[in-house]
């Protein structure tokens, strides 16, 4: 949620296999060896129903075995996915490069009580935050381009803008204006947000069943990639390079990561659901095989899955109106609020004070370099995702969220009066990191991506759509108010900030356990039902 590994010969390269097929479907081209392994997974699974740990290891070697299977669909997915990373690279290196001397220097006047080159907090704040707000409207709006266009051209566009929103920063340079960097995050952000929006639908829409969850979760997990290796180029940055370099590195190599997202996505064939949408059943069904690698009768009925589907969907939305959301029965707006405060609760547990600002944080108490503390953060938060995948179906939802809240609660009280104290040096600076490090593991495995999970799962289809972009706005703007304030209240009230994120975890654990439903396993019309 990692490296681009080739798994392609040469007569089955992407160019190959997306340009030289027809209307009919691929034909299986599987070796002998991969038909054997698929078959002992086949008795394995069959004869081990009774051997708990013999059977999570052969659906295990399952999934392994349909991904080399359908290797090309899973790289082209992956690719897309990518979009994830470069949303994650920004979170992991937006914090320590305003923390940067050159970027002061660049950006900054001189502090007559210091003699150095700073910034206003606020001005900071702004710089980081303004990303947040862009990242909505991009979300709510770019984002619609996908149901005129496509999915794959929309995404190709927001690339676009991505681009040109990472030259208008790194020629600030030349400016020395904040106001000429801020414009540009303003432009990258607007991409970000039709990423965030659109590339897991694709995905969710294009993958194969077979293999389609673990490829939608591939892009929470590059997210969280792109967090861990920002940290990591944001040190080898100040440690290796001098001046404006410092601050342009990371910024040059968005390039770089938005190519092969470019190349990826051009690539994959368009949605079969969106050929659906514009009547265009032929072209899905070439999309469908494309991918699938299957046999006409399974492409057909996959088609008529989806065109069945949409139908239905149709239906529905014509007998719909906005006002539903709000007045709607069976308690649409109780769903709703619920959905909106799971958003802000998931930002109001303080992920954002630690990993858009975690390099200045532990710089303050003493921590020789601070940039090394995030990219601990950072590896923790990527390798604590993985758990999630499993936890959030086998102990459910609520569950998760009331476990997240108490170990986060824990960790962020121990942390923040540490640092209210002053005792931040050596021991104590060691024990803030510790349990900084546990609150992510605590985050990473529940409210980081269970929040998205259970607010997908609360409405019916009549009001998802406008629920779910409603609810995500207001992530969105919680976490642009946590990027614009950190910096101020910090520098007025300290470390205590992280009581006030304590309190907001205390307040979720009473909220999940008095309004929170449980939704694991359950489908849109047992959801319906709990609430008549």
């Amino acid at each position: 949620m990692s490296s681009n590994q080739s798994l392609y010969s040469a007569t089955q390269s992407p160019v190959a296999t997306a340009t030289n097929l027809d209307v009919e479907p691929i034909k299986k081209t599987s070796s002998e060896d991969l038909n054997a392994i698929a078959t002992l997974v086949s008795k394995t699974s069959t004869t081990s129903s009774t051997n708990s740990s013999t059977s999570k290891t052969t659906e295990q070697a399952g999934l392994l075995a349909s991904i080399w299977e359908l290797k090309v669909a899973a790289l082209l997915c992956f690719l897309t996915a990518f979009t994830g990373f470069i949303f994650g690279w920004d979170v992991g290196t937006i914090g320590g490069m305003t923390n940067m001397t050159s970027f002061k220097t660049n950006f900054g006047s001189i502090d007559t009580n210091t003699g150095e080159y700073s910034l206003p907090s606020i001005i900071i704040g702004l710089i980081v935050s303004i990303f947040s707000i862009a990242c909505a409207i991009g979300g709510l709006t770019l984002a619609k381009v996908a149901d005129s266009w496509g999915r794959k051209w929309c995404l190709e566009f927001a690339l676009i803008l991505y681009h040109i929103g990472t030259i208008i920063q790194w020629s600030s340079q030349w400016s020395g204006s904040w106001i000429h960097f801020m414009i540009g995050r303003i432009v990258m952000g607007l991409a970000i947000g039709t990423t965030a929006v659109v590339a897991p639908m694709f995905i969710s829409e294009s993958a194969p069943l077979k293999i389609r969850g673990s490829m939608v979760a591939l892009y929470q997990l590059c997210i969280t990639l792109g967090i861990l290796l920002g940290g990591c180029i944001n040190f080898v940055s100040k440690s290796k390079l001098i001046g404006n370099t410092q601050w342009l590195f990371p910024l040059y190599l968005n390039h770089g990561f938005a190519l092969i997202c470019m190349i990826g996505v051009a690539f994959m064939p368009e949605s079969a659901v969106y050929f659906v949408s514009i009547d265009k059943v032929d072209d899905a069904r070439k999309s469908i095989a494309r991918l699938n690698s299957r046999s006409d009768a399974l492409v057909n009925g996959e088609l008529d899955r989806i065109v069945t589907s949409h139908a239905t969907l149709v239906a529905e939305l014509e007998d719909s109106n906005w006002r539903d959301v709000f007045t709607g029965s069976p308690k649409n707006f109780k769903r709703l609020l619920i959905g909106v405060f799971i958003m802000l609760f998931q930002q109001f547990t303080g992920c954002n004070y630690f990993f858009y600002y975690g390099t200045s944080l532990f710089a303050s108490v003493g921590i020789e370099d601070s940039y090394k503390t995030a990219i601990i953060l950072g590896i923790v938060n990527f390798a604590a995702t993985f758990p999630s995948l499993y936890l959030v179906e086998r102990f459910g939802r609520k569950s998760c969220f009331i476990v997240g809240s108490i170990v986060m609660l824990i960790c962020m009280t121990i942390y923040a009066s540490i640092g209210s104290v002053g005792f931040t040096s050596g021991v104590g600076g060691i024990t803030m990191i510790v349990f900084t490090c546990i609150y992510i593991v605590g985050f990473a495995c529940t409210w980081g991506p269970v929040a998205f999970v259970t607010v997908s799962e609360l409405y019916s289809t009549k009001t998802k759509a406008v629920s779910i972009g409603i609810a995500t706005s207001f992530n969105w703007i919680a976490n642009f108010l946590i990027s614009l304030f950190t910096p101020m209240i910090t520098s007025k009230i300290g470390f205590n900030f992280g009581f006030v994120f304590a309190g907001c975890l205390f307040a979720s654990i009473i909220f999940v356990i008095t309004w929170v439903p449980e939704t694991k396993g359950k489908t849109i019309e047992d959801v319906e039902e709990m609430y008549r």
